[in-house]
């Protein structure tokens, strides 16, 4: 049974017919976090890209029990989104690219910090699906 679920992955990830949505039926490679919504073959490869260099994303949080998802009340506090390489311990405020050696690189920043001003936006779905918890759905 194991085996023909791991054929089924590789089959769907080959043909490309992967939606990010569980209530679809769809398969997300156990690497990735599945969410509910959908989204399309490259955006998928991409967020697998960045998870087999090390990379994930750490979503933000509230710091402060006023502070939730949505309000935009300029008062509360968050602790900001940021990436963080599981291999080399670096961080990148902005997801990582590829640099001019062709591995993923971040850009240095990012980290453990908070912020005022209210809800940060909505996290990306490439975000999302190299992220473990919290947050919100994407848009």
């Amino acid at each position: 049974m194991r085996l023909l679920k791991y054929f089924f992955i590789f089959s769907v990830l080959i043909f490309g017919t992967v939606s990010c949505s569980p209530a679809a039926d769809a398969v997300i490679p156990p690497e990735l976090r599945a969410g509910q919504f959908s989204c399309d073959q490259s955006t998928i490869q991409a967020a697998l890209a960045l998870k087999a260099a090390g990379w994930a994303y750490i979503m933000p949080q509230p710091k402060s029990p006023e502070a939730r998802w949505g309000n935009t009340d300029g008062r509360t506090t968050w602790w900001v989104g940021y990436w963080k390489n599981g291999k080399t311990s670096a961080t990148s405020a902005a997801q990582p690219a590829k640099g001019s050696d062709g591995q993923l690189a971040g850009d240095g920043n990012g980290g453990r910090a908070w912020r005022r001003g209210g809800s940060p936006r909505a996290p990306t779905k490439i975000e999302w699906l190299c992220s473990t918890s919290g947050g919100i759905a994407p848009n």
